[in-house]
């Protein structure tokens, strides 16, 4: 396709790149004209504070600009909080606020909208609970840097052919990850350069010689937020491709010189791989899926990292301190209204192993929960590990939520070949500056005790027992210890760090 003609294209089609809610199935936002007029005597709900959808079981419209005309960006479910931000207007008959709700920000019309922790209507839409931890003090702040633009793709793609994309930010690695969670397989991709000086074209399955000019417009890797992409897609071929370049060996998998067999532990499976090479080196039950528990995070942080914009402000509508009181859930500590950087969330996410900031990453990067495993569940497949499925993003999971130790090495593999995610997971702790300031300590005391860790992370159920993988780096070689289901697993790593150090060689 000529480059002028694929211009000329993406400057006129531009305006459909975002994701389109047919306009007959409206729902609430036109519906209720009594109800709309009830309103109209009510104040504003403050700003900074929580409200829950009240939308008589449909979803809530979130518009880009305040009244009907606007394509929605999405449909909120009742029952779900949006937090309110600073921007009241009336437009159609309807007063409309600015509000932060899935990940999304746009405006609403707030007949739909009750304080949270207001009673329930009679025939209305389930309660999001009945005590407001209040309003946080960064809620405000939080709107100068949130990001221009949604993460990853901001509209819904055809499988095969043309289609146009506003990109959120990140890597190409993340975008082929979203499109391939769409059922898109990308085989070339225009965009305009970031100094506006045209159109730049990158092929896949080329050698990067070819991709030159790509490279050059994208220095680094990431393309930014904000970014207008024509893609050429084609149907997903099949469920072997692995698509995710891995680390490329640096050298020959390490040669065995010792006769001392592998220490005996007591965990249920064992994985030690070398991270020069990628090679298994010692293996207990190391394909045979189990529950991860919170080694699931380490593809939810993957994701973030390369995904989002690490920068952005994300207000949360996730209450940490209520999961905690429920269930026992690890958490960073989120109250509804919270701002924090996507880079705090994933401090919160990693070091205390925070349920909350794991759905809080997942919403704000793919809109939902749900939408978001199913890129997690892609990023496994391109990374061409077939022992894994994942149906939440934090580890508490289904029993169809399931993981190896091979699996999990292999993962952390790659999550360390990324400077953010190795500076995270190696932190010892972290104190976060957003909402609040939040003390954040890892779990992984091995980053203490063991010379040469240096990341990743630790997990708990009843169902899966202690786990852990863990990098230790020795004479410039760095190794993984995955292990599944272990009482004692940091001096099992300890032991089978030692061992694999002192009887191979590189």
């Amino acid at each position: 396709m000529r480059a002028a003609t694929v211009a000329a294209l993406l400057s006129l089609l531009l305006g459909l790149v975002f994701p389109i809610i047919p306009a007959s199935a409206e729902g609430p936002d036109v519906a209720h004209e009594q109800s709309a007029l009830i309103a109209a005597g009510r104040d504003p709900l403050p700003v900074g504070s929580i409200a829950v959808v009240r939308a008589d079981g449909d979803c809530l419209r979130v518009r880009p600009a305040a009244g009907l005309s606007g394509t929605p960006l999405t449909c909120v479910a009742s029952g779900s909080t949006a937090t309110i931000l600073p921007g009241t207007s009336d437009a159609d008959g309807y007063r409309w606020q600015l509000v932060t709700a899935s990940g999304f920000t746009g405006w609403v019309a707030d007949v739909y909208l009750a304080a949270y922790g207001s009673p329930a209507p009679a025939s209305g839409g389930a309660t999001a609970g009945a005590v407001s931890p209040g309003p946080s003090a960064g809620t405000a702040a939080c709107v100068s840097t949130v990001a221009p633009v949604r993460p990853g793709l901001n509209t819904t793609l055809s499988t095969t052919g043309l289609n146009l994309a506003l990109w959120g930010g990140g890597t190409m690695n993340a975008l082929e990850t979203a499109t391939e969670s769409q059922g898109c397989t990308i085989s070339a991709i225009y965009a305009n350069r970031p100094n506006g000086a045209g159109l730049v074209s990158y092929l896949v399955g080329v050698p990067d010689f070819v991709n030159a000019e790509w490279q050059t417009a994208f220095a680094g890797g990431r393309i930014p937020g904000g970014t207008a992409l024509m893609l050429i897609c084609r149907a997903s071929a099949t469920q072997a491709v692995v698509s995710v370049p891995s680390p490329v060996p640096a050298a020959p998998a390490p040669r065995k010189i010792g006769l001392k067999p592998a220490p005996l532990v007591g965990a249920a499976a064992v994985a030690i791989v070398d991270g020069g090479s990628g090679e298994l080196l010692y293996d207990k039950n190391a394909t045979t899926p189990r529950p991860p528990a919170s080694l699931t995070k380490i593809a939810t942080a993957i994701l973030a990292v390369e995904g989002t914009e690490l920068s952005s402000g994300v207000t949360v509508d996730v209450d940490g301190q209520r999961m905690a009181a429920l269930d026992g859930s690890s958490v960073m500590g989120l109250r509804p209204g919270d701002c924090y950087s996507m880079t705090d969330l994933l401090y919160g996410l990693m070091l205390p192993s925070g349920n909350d900031a794991a759905i809080a990453i997942a919403r704000y990067e793919a809109g939902s929960e749900a939408a978001f495993v199913k890129q997690m569940n892609t990023l496994v497949h391109r990374l061409g590990l077939s022992g894994t499925t994942f149906t939440d993003p934090h580890g508490l999971g289904s029993p169809q939520h399931r993981s190896t130790a091979y699996d999990l090495a292999m993962m952390a593999r790659y999550g360390m070949t990324l400077p953010q995610f190795r500076e995270v997971v190696g932190a010892p702790l972290r104190t976060t500056s957003g909402s609040r300031n939040i003390a954040l300590y890892n779990t992984n005391t091995l980053l203490q005790r063991y010379p040469g860790a240096d990341g990743v992370k630790t997990g708990f159920t009843d169902e899966a027992g202690r786990t852990i993988v863990v990098s230790a780096v020795r004479n410039g070689h760095r190794v993984f210890v995955a292990l599944l289901d272990d009482r004692y697993r940091e001096d099992s790593a300890v032991a089978l760090l030692d061992w694999v150090f002192q009887n191979y060689q590189w």
